[in-house]
C-alpha cells in the first residue's frame, strides 16, 4: 500500500497518467492495483484535484513455492527492494529439474517472516546457478516498473571475474550478437539477420596474474543476453576460468568464477542514485592470492 498527496501542478491530470507519468507505473503494473481517492475506490479515469490523498494497493498475489528457511546474505533492503548476495551453487527460481530449496523459496520464508503472507517473489535479474553475487528481489509491481524504465531509472550491474590467459588490453568494449541453435543450452555467436541479439560488454583490467596466466577483470553489462559475459570473452579466447560449457579449464572450484559484485541503481522511493557492493566469495580471493582452493 502506498501514499501520495497531490502535488497542485498536477491538478486537472487523470489519476491514471498521473501513476504512469509522475510515478512511474507501466500499462501491466495498473491491471494489478486499486485506486483510491480521498478515501473512495476510483477508476483511472478520474480527474485529481490538488492535494488529494491518493493511495494505491495492490493486489496480493500468491505463489505456490513453499516457504524454506535460508540464511540469505542481505546486503541492501527498503521499502521497495531487497538486494542479496546470492552464493555460488543455488538456484535462483524452480525448473523443472530443481523444485525445491531454490532462491525463490527463500525469499518466500523471508517475506511472510516480515509480513505474514505468503508472496510471490519478483526477480529484477537472475544468475546462472554457479554465478555468485547481486540478485535485485523487488517487493512490489512499482519498484519492478521503475527498474524497467529506462527513462526514469538507471540500472548498471558490474561484475568480477578471472579469465584464461593475460589480457594485454586494458580497457575495451565487446560488441557481438548472440542466440540460441535449436534447443540447446549453450549460446553462439549468431548475427541478427540469424536471430541473434544485439550484445554489448565492457571490459576492463582489474589485474594481470603472469605466474598463473590468468587476468581479473571487472565487466559491465550493457545488455543483458542469456549467458552474454562467458559467450563474449570466449569468443576472443579468454574463457572464464572453470566454465567448461565455454572451454574454459575445470578448476577445484568445479564453476565458472563470475561474481556479480557492484550495482548502481536509481532508488525508486527518493530517485537517487544507489551503489550497492559485495565482496568476492572465497574460491575467488583464493586464486587472486596465488593459493590453492581447499
Amino acid at each position: 500500500m502506498k501514499k501520495y498527496i497531490i502535488e497542485p501542478e498536477y491538478h486537472g491530470y487523470k489519476v491514471g497518467d498521473y501513476l504512469k507519468e509522475v510515478l512511474g507505473y507501466s500499462s501491466r503494473s495498473m491491471r494489478k492495483i486499486d485506486i483510491f481517492l480521498n478515501g473512495k475506490k476510483v477508476k483511472p479515469n478520474k480527474k485529481v484535484r490538488k492535494l488529494n490523498r491518493l493511495l494505491v494497493k495492490e493486489h496480493n498475489k500468491g505463489t505456490n513455492i513453499e516457504p524454506i528457511q535460508m540464511d540469505l546474505d542481505i546486503v541492501y533492503e527498503d521499502k521497495n527492494l531487497i538486494i542479496l548476495n546470492k552464493m555460488p551453487y543455488l538456484i535462483v527460481h524452480p525448473t523443472k529439474k530443481k523444485v525445491d530449496k531454490t532462491l525463490a523459496h527463500g525469499i518466500v520464508h523471508y517475506m511472510k517472516e516480515k509480513t505474514g503472507e505468503i508472496t510471490v517473489p519478483r526477480f529484477y535479474n537472475r544468475l546462472d546457478m554457479n554465478t555468485s553475487g547481486i540478485i535485485v528481489v523487488t517487493k512490489n509491481g512499482f519498484s519492478q516498473a521503475f527498474l524497467q524504465n529506462k527513462e526514469k531509472s538507471i540500472v548498471k550491474k558490474y561484475y568480477q571475474t578471472i579469465v584464461e590467459g593475460i589480457i594485454e588490453k586494458d580497457e575495451f568494449v565487446i560488441e557481438k550478437s548472440i542466440g540460441r541453435i535449436g534447443e540447446s543450452l549453450k549460446r553462439e555467436l549468431l548475427l541478427t539477420e540469424e536471430g541473434g541479439q544485439i550484445a554489448k560488454t565492457g571490459v576492463k583490467v582489474l589485474k594481470k596474474m603472469y605466474d598463473q596466466n590468468l587476468t581479473l577483470l571487472e565487466v559491465e553489462l550493457f545488455t543483458g543476453r542469456t549467458h552474454q559475459i562467458r559467450v563474449h570473452l570466449s569468443s576472443i579466447g579468454h574463457p572464464i576460468l572453470g566454465d567448461e560449457l565455454y572451454g574454459g579449464t575445470v578448476n577445484s572450484a568445479k564453476r565458472q568464477l563470475l561474481h556479480a559484485y557492484k550495482l548502481i541503481f536509481t532508488n525508486p522511493d527518493t530517485g537517487k542514485e544507489e551503489i550497492v557492493t559485495t565482496t568476492l566469495p572465497n574460491d575467488m580471493m583464493t586464486i587472486i592470492k596465488g593459493e590453492k582452493i581447499e
